[in-house]
C-alpha cells in the first residue's frame, strides 16, 4: 500500500447513511428567570423551576408509568430559587435531558429536606428557621442531610449550586464532604450460564439473518414477476408472505410513501375482511423493515461480543462515516462505502469506532472478521443497511419539521406549540442518527432507548425486556434439565462478562483487558478486575469453600483431594472417582513415582527382571512408560536430580554414559521445569543438595560425600 494511493474523501456514501444536511434549529428562548432551555447538540430539555417557588402539595404524575415514583410534597421557596436559578442555568446549559433532570431532582430532594429540618426541634426545643436564602443554609443542614442517607450525588449537586452563589457574594464555602457510595453487591453470572446465554442470543440473531434472507428473496420473486419472467414455485408459506409485499408494494407505489400508513394499507377495508385475504399489517411491515425484536437481538449480540457499555453502543451515530470501516492493516481506503460491504470478502477486518460520552469523547474500537457474522462490526453494518429506507424517511419528517418550525416562528404562534413542535424536531433528528431504528405494532418508526427496555406485553406481566422473556425461555428448558435457573441479567452484566472472558482467554493479562474495555489507564482497568470480577469470583469461592469443608467435617474426615475438586470445578463424576481410587492404589517407587504395573517393568529398564517379581530398578525416569507422575512425586524427582549430578562430577563419563544417567537427568530436568512450580522446584531441589553436602542423604553406589570435595565441585 503506497501513500500515493490512500483515499482522503471520508465523506463518500457508507452502509446507506448520509449526513440530514438540515442544521437543527435553535432552543425556544424566555424572559422567564425560572423558565429556560438547555443548549444541548442533540437532546435539549426545558427547566421549570416554578415549582419550587409556589411548592407542589399534588402528584404530577398520578396516572401512568411514572405515578409511584412521587416523594412526596415540598413548600415553596421563592427567594432561594431565585437566588439559585442562574447557577442551575450556568450548569444545565450544555447537559442532556437525564443530566438535567437530575438536577432538577436534587432540588426537590433537598426541599424535602428542609421541610424536614424545619419540623425538627432543635436542642433547646425551638423549631428551626425558615431557610429562604443561601446564606442561611450551614453545616447543620449538611449534617442533616448525612444523616437522612441523601445520595451522594444528590448533595454534590446541590452544594455546587448553593457554592457558586455564595462564592459569588463572598461568604464561606460549604465544605462538609458528600456521603460515602454504599457498597454495591455484584453478582457476576457464572460462566456456563453466560456461555448458555451468549449461545441462546447467537442463536436468535441467526434466526433474524434466515428471516431476512428469506423476505429479501420474496422481493425479489416479486420483482421477477413484475418484469414477466418465470415464477418460481413457493410452497404456503412464502406464497403468503408474496402476496402481503406485493400488496404493500403496490400501495407504495400508490401513495409514494416509504412506510404506508394502517389507513392506507387498510384503504377502507375492516380489519377482518382484510385478514381473510391472508394479509397483515405486521407481516407487510417486517419483510422491508425490522422489528422491534430483531433490533432488540442485533444489539443485545453486538453489545454481549463488544465489552462496551450499553449507553455508548446505544448512542452510535449513524451519521459518522468511520462508524464501520475496513481495518486499517487490510485496506488501503478506510471508509466503509455500500460496496465495500457487500462485496468484500469473510477474512477482511472491519473495525467498529465510536466516541464514548461517558469518557469525554475517547473513541471505543471494536475489531471482528466480516466471516463472524456475530461481530460487532457486521452486526451493525448490516443494521444499517436494513435501516437505509427507514433513515431516509426520517430525514424527510426531520426537513418538514424544521420547515414548519420556522413557519410557526415566524407568525409568532403559541409559545407552548412552537415548544412542542421543537421537540418534535428534536426527537426526529435524534432517530436520524440513531443506528437501531424498527418499526414497532403501530407501523411508526421508533428506535432502541434505555428507557423503553421493556416493550413487550406478556400474560400475567405489564411489560417485559427482550432479556426477560429469554431468560423466561432458556429458565425453562433448564428446569426440565433439572439444573438451577439463570439469576436476573441487565445489559450493564455484559461488561463484566465480556471482562472475565478476556481474562481467562489472555491467562491474566490485564492489559488484553484493558485495550478490550477500552479504559485510559492501567489503574482503572486494576480497579474494574478488583470490584467486578475479583470480588465476586473470591466469596462465592470463599462460600464454596466453607460449605464443602463444613459438609465434610460433618462426615468425619477431611480428603485434600476431593475438597479441592469440589471447590474448583463441583462435584465429582463416577469417572473421577473410579480415577482417584486407581491413582491412590498405585505403588510408588523410592523418588515417589507411581508405577501401573510394578510387576512387569520395560526389558529396557530391568532386562533380567524375574516374571512375577516387583520391579527394584527405581528407574522410572528412564523413559519408563509404567510410570505416572503424581503432584507428590516432586519432592523423589528432586532428590533423584540431584543424585544424578553428583553421579556427574564424580562417576567417570564412559560409565555414566553406559548405565543411560544421562537420559534419566535430562527426563528429570525436563518433568521439574514443565510439571511442578518454578519455586517449589528450587526449595526441593536446594533442600537434597544440602543433604547430601551434609551426609545426611547417601547417594545410592557413591556412599558418604566428602564435604571439601563436594564444595569444591558445586
Amino acid at each position: 500500500m503506497s501513500i500515493g494511493k490512500r483515499n482522503k474523501n471520508h465523506l463518500k456514501q457508507h452502509a446507506g447513511v448520509s449526513a440530514v444536511g438540515v442544521e437543527p434549529p435553535e432552543p425556544p428562548k424566555s424572559d422567564d428567570p425560572l423558565y429556560f432551555w438547555t443548549n444541548h447538540p442533540t437532546d435539549n430539555y426545558a427547566i421549570d423551576l416554578h415549582s419550587f417557588a409556589a411548592g407542589q402539595f399534588e402528584n404530577p404524575h398520578p396516572l401512568g408509568n411514572n405515578a409511584g415514583q412521587w416523594g412526596g410534597a415540598y413548600r415553596g421557596r421563592s427567594n432561594l430559587i431565585a437566588e439559585l436559578a442562574p447557577a442551575i442555568q450556568a450548569s444545565v446549559y450544555l447537559l442532556a435531558k437525564a443530566s438535567a433532570i437530575g438536577y432538577e431532582f436534587a432540588l426537590r430532594t433537598w426541599w424535602r429536606l428542609f421541610d424536614a429540618y424545619e419540623k425538627t426541634p432543635l436542642a433547646n426545643g425551638e423549631l428551626p428557621p425558615r431557610i429562604e436564602s443561601v446564606t442561611d443554609i450551614n453545616e447543620l443542614h449538611e449534617a442533616f442531610a448525612h444523616q437522612r442517607g441523601i445520595h451522594q450525588s444528590t448533595f454534590r449537586k446541590f452544594r455546587k449550586l448553593a457554592n457558586a452563589i455564595r462564592q459569588s457574594r463572598r461568604l464561606p464555602l460549604l465544605l462538609c464532604p458528600p456521603p460515602k457510595y454504599a457498597t454495591l453487591m455484584r453478582t457476576l453470572t457464572p460462566d456456563d450460564q453466560a456461555k448458555e446465554l451468549k449461545i441462546a442470543i447467537k442463536q436468535d440473531w441467526e434466526r433474524v439473518r434466515k428471516t431476512w434472507a428469506r423476505n429479501d428473496a420474496i422481493r425479489e420473486e416479486a420483482d421477477r414477476r413484475e418484469r414477466g419472467e418465470s415464477a418460481r414455485i413457493l410452497d404456503e408459506e412464502d406464497d403468503r408472505l408474496l402476496n402481503n409485499w406485493q400488496y404493500f408494494r403496490r400501495v407504495q407505489l400508490k401513495t409514494g410513501a416509504i412506510l404506508p400508513n394502517s389507513s392506507q394499507l387498510l384503504d377502507k377495508n375492516i380489519r377482518s375482511a382484510f385478514s381473510t385475504k391472508g394479509l397483515e399489517l405486521k407481516v407487510m411491515r417486517s419483510i422491508f423493515f425490522p422489528t422491534a425484536e430483531e433490533a432488540d437481538i442485533a444489539f443485545h449480540l453486538a453489545l454481549m461480543n463488544s465489552g462496551w457499555n450499553p449507553s455508548t453502543l446505544i448512542n452510535l451515530d449513524a451519521e459518522s462515516p468511520w462508524l464501520v470501516t475496513p481495518h486499517s492493516k487490510d485496506q488501503a481506503q478506510l471508509v466503509l462505502a455500500t460496496d465495500w460491504f457487500s462485496e468484500s470478502q469473510d477474512d477482511e477486518k472491519a473495525t467498529l469506532q465510536t466516541a464514548k460520552r461517558r469518557a469525554k469523547g475517547k473513541i471505543q474500537f471494536c475489531t471482528g472478521l466480516l466471516k463472524h457474522k456475530a461481530s460487532p462490526p457486521y452486526i451493525v453494518a448490516a443494521y444499517l443497511k436494513r435501516v437505509a429506507p427507514l433513515r431516509e424517511l426520517i430525514k424527510q419528517q426531520y426537513a418538514e419539521a424544521v420547515k414548519e418550525l420556522g413557519d410557526m416562528r415566524n407568525r409568532q404562534a403559541n409559545a407552548k406549540i412552537i415548544e412542542a413542535q421543537y421537540l418534535r424536531t428534536q426527537k426526529l433528528r435524534q432517530r436520524c442518527s440513531n443506528v437501531w431504528l424498527y418499526v414497532d405494532v403501530k407501523g411508526e418508526v421508533n428506535q432502541l432507548d434505555w428507557r423503553t427496555w421493556k416493550r413487550y406485553k406478556t400474560r400475567g406481566e405489564k411489560h417485559a425486556s427482550y432479556l426477560d422473556l429469554l431468560l423466561k425461555r432458556l429458565n425453562t428448558k433448564r428446569a426440565e434439565r433439572g439444573k438451577s435457573a439463570i439469576a436476573a441479567v441487565t445489559c450493564s452484566d455484559f461488561r463484566d462478562i465480556y471482562a472475565r472472558w478476556v481474562y481467562k482467554q489472555s491467562n491474566g493479562n490485564i492489559l488484553a483487558v484493558m485495550l478490550a474495555l477500552g479504559h485510559s489507564t492501567i489503574t482503572s482497568t486494576i480497579n474494574y478486575i478488583e470490584n467486578n470480577l475479583f470480588s465476586t469470583e473470591n466469596d462465592a469461592h470463599a462460600l464454596r469453600f466453607m460449605t464443602q469443608l463444613i459438609g465434610q467435617l460433618r462426615e468425619g474426615r477431611i480428603d485434600l483431594a476431593i475438597l479441592a475438586q469440589l471447590v474448583r470445578n463441583g462435584a465429582l463424576t463416577p469417572e473421577m472417582e473410579a480415577r482417584l481410587k486407581e491413582y491412590r492404589a498405585l505403588m510408588k517407587s523410592r523418588v515417589g513415582i507411581g508405577c501401573s504395573s510394578p510387576r512387569h517393568p520395560p526389558e529396557h529398564i530391568a532386562p533380567n527382571h524375574t516374571p512375577g517379581h516387583l520391579c527394584g530398578t527405581n528407574l522410572c525416569l528412564k523413559d519408563c512408560h509404567n510410570a505416572k507422575f503424581l503432584p507428590e512425586s516432586l519432592n523423589g524427582i528432586a532428590m533423584r536430580v540431584e543424585e544424578l549430578l553428583i553421579m556427574l562430577e564424580r562417576l567417570p563419563r564412559e560409565t555414566f554414559l553406559l548405565g543411560g544417567f544421562n537420559m534419566e537427568l535430562d527426563s528429570g530436568e525436563y518433568l521439574l521445569e514443565t510439571l511442578y512450580p518454578t519455586e517449589a522446584v528450587c526449595l526441593a531441589r536446594e533442600k537434597w543438595n544440602q543433604r547430601i553436602a551434609s551426609g545426611e542423604h547417601i547417594v545410592p553406589g557413591l556412599g558418604h560425600i566428602n564435604q571439601d570435595k563436594f564444595e569444591a565441585t558445586t
